[in-house]
């Protein structure tokens, strides 16, 4: 019996030479510039954007994302260590970056030296600051941001100790009080009366430090959530991550139209394998073929951040339909069930993570579901092993790969 020809909408065929692993990430550059934009247009005008790009732009790659995020209009970049604002810097980005979270004491040299704006949420790091730019060379006072904790309990100082620090930072010479912000523990609950709780919080505090004569400087508090949900949370400017990515920051809280995702991940067959009634699949022979069916052998596994939890539960896209994951996920490689009426083949397309329901693939808000965890986890666990390829206008433009740097053709002599 002739088995059907294999039939998939179209994929982007990426191959350049040192970037053909069968599985890579597929960056759309023009759909996060869209979400840029979209995120610029809905908050009040004159309210800046701090592009969150983190933990590699939540796995989507730092520098190439840092790049289009200012492209498109972001007027500054935040991150959350001092390492991943130099590999900034070292990419030649001169762009405002700030330190969102705390550093070790002994990085605040190295901090001023790059030109970072640090958060300040301790005396200890304000010590340390204030000494550190006493010896380091500076063109100008290193900015400086200062964190309320108004209800999370996580970085910050308390309110009553805010108006302490910032007198400080206003009257050092060296250090300009460059913002004052603090951090929403749930924007993202259908219930915004927390949010609002600590608004109201961080707005006494802001009276205080004015009425101190502590002015001017910038307030902000919208991690996306805010930003997503109401115009009270705008203030001066607004730190929208996983949203610029084109995922949800939780299912409470909607996508505006037009804001696409901006990762999926694809693969390819390595491996076609028959399965007989009662053959098992995988480590620890978790699934038995209850009768006679074709799976296929896919070159993704935990170490490229395809989380073994996924074991029996998740599903692949092949001919646009869903295929099943059988048996245990290994560290480097994946089998699953070939749909009823398709005939896979060695180098077949597999789509493992789209926000396009016509590929068969879950999204990341579905994978992470599955996980019990938070679409967040699931983009930033993609390995840096996976191969990131770049795209504009639908057609490649850059890959970059894990050791070799930037691989690839572009218009662009610089595309990333």
């Amino acid at each position: 019996m002739r088995r059907p020809t294999l039939v998939a909408p179209p994929l982007v065929r990426d191959h350049v030479a040192g970037g053909d692993r069968s599985t890579r990430a597929l960056i759309d550059l023009d759909a996060f510039e869209g979400n840029v934009r979209l995120i610029r247009d809905l908050v009040r005008p004159g309210t800046d954007v701090m592009a969150v790009v983190k933990a590699n732009a939540y796995g989507h790659g730092a520098v190439p994302i840092s790049r289009a995020a200012l492209r498109a209009g972001a007027n500054s970049l935040a991150v959350a260590t001092v390492d991943e604002a130099a590999v900034l810097r070292d990419a030649g980005i001169a762009d405002p970056i700030a330190l969102l979270g705390a550093i070790d004491l002994s990085e605040a040299t190295r901090a001023l030296r790059l030109g970072l704006e640090v958060t300040v949420g301790s005396v200890e790091l304000l010590d340390a600051l204030a000494a550190a730019a006493r010896v380091v060379p500076l063109p100008k006072p290193a900015a400086v941001h200062l964190k309320v904790d108004t209800g999370m309990r996580r970085y910050g100082v308390l309110p009553e100790e805010a108006v302490a620090l910032a007198r400080r930072i206003d009257r050092d010479p060296l250090l300009d009080l460059a913002g004052v912000s603090t951090h929403f523990s749930s924007a993202d609950d259908i219930e915004e009366r927390p949010a609002i709780e600590q608004a109201v919080r961080f707005d006494r505090c802001l009276a205080t430090l004015r009425e101190a004569g502590i002015a001017p400087f910038r307030a902000h508090v919208a991690n996306s959530a805010a930003a997503l949900r109401s115009r009270r949370f705008d203030y001066d400017l607004v730190r929208p991550g996983i949203a610029l990515y084109g995922l949800p920051p939780s299912r409470d809280i909607p996508l505006p139209l037009g804001i696409r995702p901006v990762m999926s991940i694809r693969s390819r067959v390595a491996r076609v394998v028959p399965l007989a009634a009662g053959d098992t699949v995988g480590y620890g022979r978790t699934y038995a073929a209850e009768r006679q069916e074709h799976a296929v052998l896919v070159p993704i596994g935990y170490g490229d951040g395809y989380r073994r939890g996924l074991s029996g539960l998740g599903w692949v896209g092949i001919a646009g339909r869903r295929a099943p994951v059988r048996g245990r996920i290994s560290m480097d490689q994946t089998v699953v069930s070939v749909p009823d009426g398709v005939a896979a083949r060695v180098g077949d397309d597999v789509v493992v993570l789209d926000g396009d329901p016509q590929w068969g693939a879950p999204d990341a808000t579905t994978l992470a579901d599955l996980l019990g965890t938070i679409p967040y986890e699931v983009v930033t666990g993609i390995a840096a092993r996976v191969p990131r390829h770049y795209l504009r206008g639908g057609a490649l433009d850059a890959v970059v790969v894990p050791g070799a740097g930037k691989v690839g053709r572009s218009h662009d002599p610089d595309p990333l």
